[in-house]
């Protein structure tokens, strides 16, 4: 198995006028291969910071992260990204849109099997022809999906991919994740704000706590796929997870009398 994620005392901090802003501080984190991570925050509390350094768009301040124990020095082919919002090119068809990593990398002749099959995978066969704007947010980004998927990395990262989709097409899209996640069994690591979503897809949820972001708690998801949302066991983790967000809704006695 490829695929291991080492963070090891990953601090990052950005210039601002007025002094630094410090937005991860001592990050520890081992991510297994092949494992689903959802990684869950307030806002502004680093999570998509820590994808970036992942992928190699960002430098840390202090500390390292590594990718099967060597170390990440910049972007790599080896880790794909899903951004929230698609970042298909506007001028490419679909076609062309997911052949282009492998066209950069000098691959696409020995490989361009691989785009009809990840087309037909992401379930986009017959839209090849297709412009970004001729076609819905969730088709577009599926076919992102497969721009990031058919160069075959080892790491699959996603940056609120699923935010922007309306509700039926967001479970859709959980389906579609999860199903290609149980064929190819790549690491996926994803920022989200939805508890639910992040109880339904991972293996493991890491919370952050509030600027400057620290692994405030790990939860390990022992549910059995797939998973319901309504189950006692699914409800469980939504409280516990809730509970440490300070969204649990415990009523507290206000502090005054009359």
């Amino acid at each position: 198995m490829v695929g291991e994620i080492g963070v090891r005392g990953v601090s990052k901090s950005f210039p601002l006028e007025g002094g630094d802003v410090e937005a991860l501080k001592g990050i520890d984190l081992n991510i297994a291969s092949g494992s689903f991570i959802s990684l869950i925050g307030p806002s502004g509390c680093g999570k998509s910071t820590l994808l970036r350094l992942v992928a190699g768009l960002v430098e840390a301040s202090e500390g390292e992260i590594t990718l099967d124990s060597r170390r990440i020095e910049g972007p790599g082919c080896e880790r794909g990204f899903v951004f929230q919002e698609h970042t298909l090119f506007p001028w490419l068809n679909i076609y062309q849109n997911v052949a282009f990593g492998l066209k950069m990398q000098g691959l696409y002749k020995e490989r361009k099997g691989d785009v009809d099959e990840w087309i037909e995978t992401v379930s986009l066969k017959g839209f090849e022809k297709s412009f970004p704007h001729q076609l819905s947010g969730g088709m577009c980004q599926r076919a992102s999906l497969a721009r990031a998927l058919v160069v075959k990395p080892k790491v699959l990262l996603l940056d609120e991919p699923l935010g922007a989709l309306d509700a039926f097409t967001r479970m859709n899209m959980q389906e579609e994740l999860l199903r290609i996640w149980a064929a190819h069994r790549m690491t996926m690591v994803m920022v989200t704000h939805d508890v639910d979503e992040a109880i339904y897809l991972s293996d493991r949820v890491v919370i952050f706590s509030p600027r400057p972001g620290r692994t405030d708690e790990i939860v390990d998801i022992e549910l059995s796929r797939p998973r319901a949302r309504n189950d006692e066991g699914f409800i469980f983790y939504r409280r516990k997870i809730l509970g440490h967000l300070n969204f649990g809704g415990i009523r507290k006695d206000p502090n005054y009398s009359i």
